[in-house]
């Protein structure tokens, strides 16, 4: 196992938390569309990535789903529910493959009770993606599709050490809660003003400053409580 971690929040423990965290954790390799947890089941394992994505899903009962949230090499899956001891209300699947550490939800929380310092990261770390998804919420109520895909796309990129990234048009279109053929034309505007290269879901910024500008308030906006949580 690589030292440092390739994990923001693993390498942001002190250096007691990670020797004994160390012990709990393995490498695993993913791929695109495992599920990890299925929703309204209990979380047994937590999943650090990365290089590895992973997003929480919610299924409804006519088949259909809106992706909720993109998780990175910034933090965890299934958070909320792990320190709870509750049911995850959402499936967390794989959407770009990679690797992950992996370690026993039980254990996590074991270890968290016992350090608190450890707890305070984990308390970190979920007001952020408290505060990403009050954000995400208002974002779809307010501002338009081709603004709310720059922002996306400049989020993941930030949560993924690789030059690139992979959208399929499907899962924008879940992530957006827009219909295919709009997130579609959307994403050809980016690529035809040369902001983004995108080829068969594959996706690379050209000129960072321009997306940034062409995104919402939004990405402006929590994009300082990402960066402050590991400073």
């Amino acid at each position: 196992m690589s030292d440092p971690f390739e994990n923001r929040f693993l390498n942001a423990l002190v250096s007691e938390d990670i020797q004994v965290l160390r012990r709990l954790l393995r490498r695993v390799s993913l791929t695109v569309d495992q599920i990890v947890v299925d929703q309204g089941a209990a979380v047994e394992q937590v999943h650090f990535p990365i290089d590895a994505q992973f997003a929480n899903l919610i299924r409804f009962a006519d088949g259909t789903a809106i992706e909720t949230a993109v998780i990175g090499n910034e933090g965890l899956t299934g958070l909320a529910p792990v320190m709870a001891n509750l049911h995850c209300g959402w499936e967390i699947v794989c959407r770009a493959s990679g690797e992950a550490y992996v370690a026993s939800a039980q254990a996590l929380r074991a270890l968290a009770a016992e350090r608190p310092t450890v707890m305070a990261r984990l308390l970190a770390l979920t007001d952020l993606y408290q505060a990403q998804a009050a954000q995400a919420a208002a974002c779809n109520a307010a501002h338009p599709v081709p603004d709310r895909i720059a922002r996306w796309f400049l989020t993941a990129d930030d949560l993924s050490p690789r030059d690139m990234m992979t959208f399929r048009q499907e899962e924008l279109a879940r992530l957006i809660g827009a219909r295919r053929s709009t997130v579609s034309e959307a994403a050809s505007q980016l690529k035809r003003r040369k902001l983004i290269a995108y080829n068969r879901g594959i996706i690379r910024i050209l000129d960072r400053p321009a997306l940034e500008a062409a995104a919402c308030d939004c990405y402006r906006m929590l994009k300082p409580r990402l960066d402050g949580l590991y400073a």
